[in-house]
């Protein structure tokens, strides 16, 4: 039986879209394991680079340049996987390629991350506060012990980020970005009614920042978010 669609699904085929356009062609075995670590087109994969487009949309008519932003937060998620793998000792990288090897594998994809970050870019000013919004989140998520709280900077980031770059202003993307923060929460609760509340307060955050059909599509989100949490 075929799975129901993903929340946001439209946005996250575009998302997939310009990841395999992407050059990842790195003549060395980080290459290699980089491209084992990309996310294949069934994959079910977290909702954070499709949030970066849904914030983007919410905010603006044009998504294209959101675009890759959103594949960014795609590769920032797989260097933060493998960094935390590598920090625990648990990756079977390291057992198949080294730890040499897999350290180069993480600097590249932190590297392909800027890079895309600064790609294709249209208007240059919202581009370069996305990426600085990008750089701090990630910057706060090496730094934090709580792979909670690192997993909430992100995310607040990937709809701050989203919202700037559609054009939204300071006081509304710090809106969107409290929102993302919250969906993070409710994705980490562990209890029901915990995820639910949370999932609630991060559409309450948006109720008066999003058009009506966003706000929908957002809503949705957090009820996924929610039951995946339960």
């Amino acid at each position: 039986m075929a799975s129901a669609p993903l929340p946001l699904d439209e946005h996250r085929s575009k998302v997939l879209r310009y990841l395999r356009g992407l050059d990842l062609s790195i003549a060395a075995v980080a290459g290699r394991i980089i491209a084992e670590r990309m996310p294949p087109d069934g994959a079910r994969d977290p909702v954070r680079p499709s949030l970066v487009l849904w914030a983007c949309a919410a905010n603006g008519p044009e998504v294209a340049d959101a675009l890759p932003v959103a594949a960014a937060f795609a590769l920032f998620d797989g260097f933060m996987v493998l960094h935390g793998e590598l920090a625990d000792g648990s990756a079977s990288t390291v057992a198949r390629w080294g730890l040499g090897q897999s350290l180069n594998a993480g600097d590249a994809l932190f590297a392909l991350a800027f890079r895309t970050l600064a790609s294709d870019v249209r208007n240059p000013g919202r581009r370069l506060e996305a990426a600085r919004l990008v750089g701090e989140a990630v910057l706060e998520a090496i730094a934090l012990s709580d792979e909670r709280a690192a997993q909430a900077a992100l995310t607040g980031a990937a709809l701050h980020a989203g919202a700037v770059v559609g054009g939204a202003d300071e006081h509304v993307a710090r809106s969107f970005a409290r929102a993302g923060r919250l969906i993070a929460k409710s994705a980490a609760a562990g209890d029901p009614a915990l995820a639910e509340r949370f999932s609630r307060r991060a559409v309450a955050a948006l109720r008066r920042h999003a058009p009506p059909e966003h706000l929908r599509d957002f809503e949705e989100v957090a009820v996924y978010v929610a039951q995946r949490a339960a």
